[in-house]
């Protein structure tokens, strides 16, 4: 699993409610196939998470203290530090960030210093110029939940409102069911998905040994919305 997926995905669903906010009205098929896209784009979300839960993973202090210093030529790092692990963390939300404004992240993209601190990154890869975000259960990718998830939270928010409003705006206007019940459906959508990981992020800063069995589940009601919403469009 990579981070820069899981926020490639969230930029698709902006990108929609986007598209729909600058519409004047919501007729013709545009707003349908938007709505569409939408969905599509939060249920792969929702697959790539929930094949990652329970997240973050929790990493034995010692085991991850050793990781955390090791260096991609197989040597290691002396005197690993806190403040080295907010550095990559840093590092990691610039990627992130990006890559959610351009849409993919290269090396070429980043001032030489930037590039050279990627290359020398033990979490971050670099595939044909591409700078990827992995995501595992073990140090080094391990370390990377914790940028991803707060990227996570920040992102959706702003999604979760633009919908909001588009929703509003379907609401007033009085729109036919499909399209409205579609709109009513990713704003459950995203209120579902953000409190996944809004419960993610709380675990992970105050209970570091716990890990949410219910993630799981919670991600399963974003498949079972778009099952239903679909077979009712179909009835």
């Amino acid at each position: 699993m990579r981070g820069d997926s899981l926020l490639g995905g969230v930029r698709r669903v902006d990108e929609q409610g986007s598209r729909l906010l600058s519409l004047r009205t919501f007729s013709g098929p545009e707003p349908a196939r938007r709505v569409e896209i939408a969905m599509d784009a939060l249920l792969d979300l929702a697959e790539l998470l929930r094949a990652g839960a329970p997240f973050p993973p929790r990493l034995e202090p010692d085991a991850a203290a050793r990781t955390a210093d090791a260096r991609p030529d197989g040597g290691s790092r002396v005197g690993g530090t806190n403040g080295d692990e907010d550095c990559e963390d840093a590092l990691v939300r610039r990627v992130l960030a990006a890559g959610y404004e351009r849409g993919a992240t290269t090396v070429e993209g980043f001032d030489d210093a930037t590039a050279d601190r990627i290359a020398a990154a033990n979490r971050l890869e670099t595939v044909d110029s591409r700078v990827i975000v992995p995501l595992s259960r073990t140090a080094p990718h391990a370390f990377n939940w914790r940028p991803v998830i707060e990227a996570l939270l920040d992102r959706l928010e702003g999604v979760r409102s633009a919908f909001g409003r588009v929703r509003d705006r379907v609401r007033a206007a009085g729109i036919d069911r499909p399209f409205a019940a579609g709109c009513e459906a990713i704003v459950a959508m995203l209120e579902s998905l953000s409190l996944v990981v809004e419960r993610a992020d709380a675990g992970g800063r105050y209970v570091r040994d716990r890990t949410d069995q219910r993630q799981g589940e919670l991600l399963s009601t974003i498949a079972d919305a778009t099952t239903q919403l679909r077979g009712d469009e179909n009835a």
